[in-house]
């Protein structure tokens, strides 16, 4: 609330994107994640939150990783805002990522406890993973955007259960680039594939001096 924090991008200058056929999602194999507190009192906070994560996740598979990152404002430098926030990802056996995030909740009754916000970052993840697909619900939109922006050839990809936010991203899609997007549902699998025909779009733009 206080602000103050800074997230740093860097991107590497890309010509063209490479069209994509991402439609196996395969076995989840490993789950990593990191606990990151900011200017919290109690240094344990992230630990609590990262072992209450990995009691659900050792119920279904073995390897799992939390990293606990703890950051102050005297010896890191962080934002003036206190706050915890859970990252965990999955991975496949086909190299596919699955992420789901969540921070520290407050209401009326004050804030919820390092265990139950463990849990539900868990659970989070869990539910992305029911859900199917090749990309978690988060990331849909970017990865449709992509694909108009592939060369004049066609992309495929595994999507699970379709947000809101994704069905409005397809509609700008098509006043944007022109591109309507082939939509074939998998009722074994309960997912959606989606296929496109790229715009052939390419950077043009050049360093100035």
């Amino acid at each position: 609330p206080i602000g103050g924090g800074m997230v740093q991008f860097v991107c590497p200058i890309v010509k063209k994107l490479q069209t994509i056929d991402f439609t196996d999602p395969g076995k989840i194999k490993r789950i990593r994640g990191n606990a990151i507190s900011c200017k919290i009192v109690s240094s344990s906070m992230a630990a609590r939150v990262a072992y209450s994560a990995k009691g659900v996740f050792h119920r279904l598979l073995p390897d799992v990783w939390i990293h606990t990152d703890v950051h102050t404002q005297k010896k890191h430098g962080c934002g003036p805002s206190p706050g915890l926030s859970l990252v965990v990802t999955s991975e496949s056996t086909t190299g596919v990522f699955i992420t789901a995030e969540c921070c520290l909740n407050t209401t009326e009754r004050g804030a919820e406890l390092a265990e139950e916000m463990g849990k539900r970052g868990a659970c989070l993840l869990l539910e992305e993973i029911q859900k199917g697909g090749c990309i978690d619900s988060s990331c849909q939109s970017i990865a449709l955007l992509w694909m108009c922006l592939t060369p004049e050839d066609v992309s495929r990809i595994r999507l699970g259960t379709i947000s809101q936010y994704t069905i409005e991203t397809l509609r700008l899609l098509k006043k944007a680039f022109d591109v309507e997007f082939k939509i074939t549902a998998d009722q074994e699998s309960r997912t959606v594939m989606m296929s496109c025909l790229g715009t052939g779009y390419r950077n043009m733009a050049k360093a100035s001096t």
